[in-house]
This record gives C-alpha cells, structure tokens and sequence, in this order.
C-alpha cells in the first residue's frame, strides 16, 4: 500500500468533491450529504476560530455519539486542533483528572451516557479555581433541537469572508501533525494520552480497507464509541475514505442495533466481541432479520475460539474479521481477510496490514526469539504513535530509538503468517473491549479507612472476556461490607471499571521476596467464585 501524505480535513473535501449528493451520515431522523458535512464543518472551523481556538489549542470532545460529535471532530481537524477524545464513561473525579493532564483550554461537552447527566459535574467543575481558564462549549441539542445545521452558518459566512478566512487556516495543516490525543490506561493509574498524527490514522484505515474490501456500496452501523481509535480509522475515516453511509449510534444497545440492522439493510457491523455475543444471547434476535450483514472487524479485546464459532453459527450472515491493535498502534496491526478459512479466523488473529512490521523479543533477555517462538510483540511501522503526551519517560521505554514500540503483549507468528496472542505481560484488564488499569480501582479501594491492602484481577467471563474481582484484606478489628464498598465505588469509577465482586482475604500468597503472587491469587479467586 503506498502512503497517502494528507490531512483529515483535506480527505474530507475530496470525498465531498468526487460524492457531494451521496448520503453520508444517518442518526434517527437527521442526514447529511458529504457535500453538506464539508461545508457545516467550514463554517464551524471559522467559527470555533473566531472563539480563539487555533492550530494546536487542545480542545476536549465529551459526548456519546451523535452527528455533533462528528461534525466538531471534523471541524477541529480543519483547524489544525487536537481534540482530546474522552471517555464518554467517566466521572467528575476522572474528568478532572484528564482536562488537567490534557492541558485543555475547552471542553465540548453533549449527551451523557445512558443515565450519566455531564451538566450537573460540569457546573461544579466551573466553580473550582483551576478552570476558569477553561471554555465550555456544549455541544448538545439547542432549543430546537438541533445544535448544527448549514443554514445557522449560510448567512453568517457570507458577512465574515468564511472561505478566505478557511484556507488561510486550512494551509498551515500538516499531515505529520498531531490529529488527535487518546486516552489509554497505563499499568498505573494514571491514564495516557496517545498523541496520533493525521498520517497514523488516515492511513491506517486505508490498511484496513485494503483487507476488508469495504466498498462506496456499503451501509455502515457504528455503534463503537467514537471516542476509541477503532471508532475513528475503521469506521469514519474507513467511511470517508470510500464514501459509503453511516448509520450511527448513540451506544450500544443490542435490540436496537438488529433494529437498524433490519431497518437498514446494514451491510458492515464491527464492533468488540461482548457486543457480538449479546446479539447471540438476545431471545429478541428471531425477530429481526440480519441477512444484508456481511462482514465487520471483531476488534478490543481477544475472543476464544468457542465464543467466535458461536457467534458465526448464531450469526452466519457476516463474516467476522478478528483484528490486533491498540491505541499505540493507531490502531490496527493485524487483520483478516474475507476469504480466510474459519478455523484461522477463530484462532488467530489475521496478518500484518500492509507497510507495518513486527518482532518478538523474550522479556527475560531482551533478545529475538526464534520463529514460531511466543515474545514481547513489537511493531514498527506508520501506524505507531507519536508519543505519550508529557509523559517522555513512559515514550522511552515504550517507543524503541529505532522506531519500534512495545506493545506489552505476547505471542508470535506461525508459518503462514497468522498472529497468535497468548497473553499480557501487562496486568491490564479488558472488559468489554475496555482497557482497565487494576492499579487506579487498587488506589479507590485503600482511601477506605477499613482497607489495609488490595488486588483487583480480571477473571475470565461470558460475554465481557474479563470480570473485575476485587481481593480486600480488612484491617484488624475492622468489617468489610460488600454492598457499601461497591457502592463508594459505583460513585467515584465509571461503571465499567466497577468489580463485580469483592472477595475478603486474611493475606494474600506472596513470593520470597514479599510480592503478590497474581497467578496462585487468580487461582484462589477461581475457586472461591466456583463455590459462589
């Protein structure tokens, strides 16, 4: 594949000019052309401009999926801005926590998850002395409705010189510049912003297209939070890139999703593979058709060859692309192809895209492993980040001198060039295509006054690949109350981070040395929860 040297903003227009009428965007009753979301988003960029954002403002975007988030990501990228993608998930403690690192000078804020209300943590944030430099712009519905719209701008650009003002703007945009920070939760419970450049991700998914096949024909359903880097690259810039439609999601919601499936006759479903298989554990799922589905990429976390036999005989109208990546990596590294035969499809996880390279490296020695010999996977390649976002220390030691980057991960090739990932050296949790640092839940858990120490692991489960369990040893004297902890927890973590579990312990088994056993403390863990 060769590379494409282009920015976000200019594969837009490009896309408007070779598709203006093609439908490009669906969300419930609201539709936009390509040709309408270029121009929105050129009267946008001139009038975030006009409220001081520029090349490089660090601008926050914190809301679910709608044609809004689209549309100011989009504009942003015009302008030569890094949005900063938020988890939609989060907090007012962990909000806080990012706008600070992130170094933000103003939040986007729209519709919350599910029952989460942004305004009510956003309000008590405003009266904290550290923010008052911080704009809050929302991004939600106006009183109509509606936030964006082209006829809000028409008037306007034609009485501020929009388009020469636009590309003034628009030439001092790079495609070796950062497009985007990321946030990915490190071994401690500090989060770390992945800085991406408009050339990681545009070509990215370009790589993935050239496996997928994806053509202008096809019906996207993006139901991945648009916050991910898979949201991103195999999803809009995929879109862009072929100029297909998009059907978009608020969230995820199984009945829903093979609603728009049937009603849309979809053609592409990606997505993490517990969103698959609660489609397969629906009783709802006899009711819709699925049948115009053919392919999508099962990315985030790992799926066992069980559960993707399952979902491909309960679901045998799409071909399942299972895919390895991570935010670092822009994020695709391997992928599938359509016509690769079932049983590699159920145990590995596809082939290098093209122009990227990987290696094995034994953590024990630093040095190469043989072929067919499991090591650290490292990548190297246009897909790797830039770096970590004021973190130099953490980009050293994951991002080589020579260009290759550290994933944290095992596995190897076999002979046919399939990767097989057989573990972490990370202790990292994934839940539901999250990644989940058991450090920052750890750190909650010993602010409780009745808590002398604590381990949180990720168990094997049904449907979200890993459950939290937390293991508590009380202090002397003191009760632990289940209900309570969980509680205090519910209230401080976004709920996917929450344990599903909190077992107590008198002490925990540790090696010689005084460190936890993680392995003889899972096991342990496994076998109390067996008798549960």
């Amino acid at each position: 594949m060769e590379l494409l040297h282009s920015t976000i903003g200019d594969s837009l227009s490009l896309r408007a000019r070779q598709s203006p009428d093609k439908l490009a965007l669906v969300y419930r009753d609201q539709s936009y052309t390509w040709s309408e979301i270029d121009r929105i988003t050129d009267y946008l960029a001139v009038r975030m401009d006009h409220q001081g954002i520029r090349k490089g403002t660090h601008v926050g975007i914190w809301s679910v999926n709608t044609p809004n988030w689209i549309l100011t990501f989009l504009a942003l990228e015009k302008l030569g801005a890094i949005p900063a993608l938020i988890n939609t998930c989060y907090k007012m403690e962990e909000l806080r926590n990012i706008i600070q690192y992130a170094d933000l000078e103003y939040l986007c804020y729209g519709d919350g998850y599910k029952t989460l209300r942004y305004e009510p943590m956003i309000q008590v944030l405003q009266q904290e002395d550290w923010s008052r430099g911080i704009s809050w712009i929302p991004i939600g519905r106006d009183q109509s409705g509606q936030w964006m719209t082209e006829r809000d701008f028409v008037e306007e650009a034609s009485e501020s010189g929009t388009p020469v003002r636009l590309a003034e703007l628009r030439s001092q945009v790079r495609s070796e510049d950062t497009a985007a920070m990321l946030f990915t939760s490190g071994t401690t419970s500090a989060a770390k912003g992945v800085l991406l450049s408009h050339d990681n991700l545009i070509n990215s998914a370009r790589g993935t297209l050239e496996f997928t096949r994806w053509t202008e024909e096809d019906r996207f359903l993006v139901a991945v939070p648009m916050f991910h880097c898979f949201g991103i690259t195999s999803n809009l810039l995929a879109g862009i890139q072929i100029g297909c439609t998009i059907y978009l999601m608020k969230y995820f919601k199984s009945v829903q999703v093979m609603q728009e499936v049937d009603k849309h006759q979809i053609t592409v479903l990606s997505g993490v593979p517990s969103m698959f298989l609660a489609i397969v554990h629906k009783p709802e799922r006899t009711e819709y058709s699925l049948k115009s589905l053919r392919s999508g990429i099962i990315a985030g976390s790992a799926v066992s060859e069980q559960e993707y036999h399952l979902i491909q005989r309960e679901i045998p109208e799409i071909t399942l692309l299972p895919s390895y990546g991570q935010t670092e990596t822009s994020p695709c590294v391997t992928l599938m192809l359509q016509e690769d035969p079932v049983e590699k499809r159920a145990s590995t996880a596809g082939r290098l895209i093209s122009g990227v390279e990987v290696r094995f490296v034994n953590p024990a020695d630093g040095k190469l492993t043989a072929a067919g010999q499991t090591g650290e996977i490292q990548v190297r390649g246009y897909n790797v980040m830039q770096g970590y976002y004021k973190m130099p220390e953490a980009t050293r030691e994951t991002l080589l001198t020579d260009g290759w980057l550290r994933t944290g991960d095992l596995g190897f090739l076999d002979e046919a060039g399939y990767l097989h990932v057989v573990g972490r050296i990370k202790e990292m949790i994934v839940r539901a295509g999250e990644n989940i640092s058991p450090h920052e839940i750890e750190a909650c858990l010993l602010d409780l006054p009745y808590v002398q120490e604590a381990k949180v692991l990720g168990i094997p489960a049904e449907v979200v690949q890993e459950k939290i369990i937390a293991c508590v040893i009380p202090k002397p004297g003191t009760l632990l109350k289940e209900n309570e902890i969980l509680l205090y927890l519910t209230g401080r973590l976004a709920h996917y981070k929450v344990p599903s579990h909190i077992l107590e312990f008198q002490e925990f088994p540790v090696t010689a040395s005084g460190k936890v056993m993680i392995s003889e403390l899972k096991q342990q863990v496994i076998e109390r929860l067996s008798k549960m």
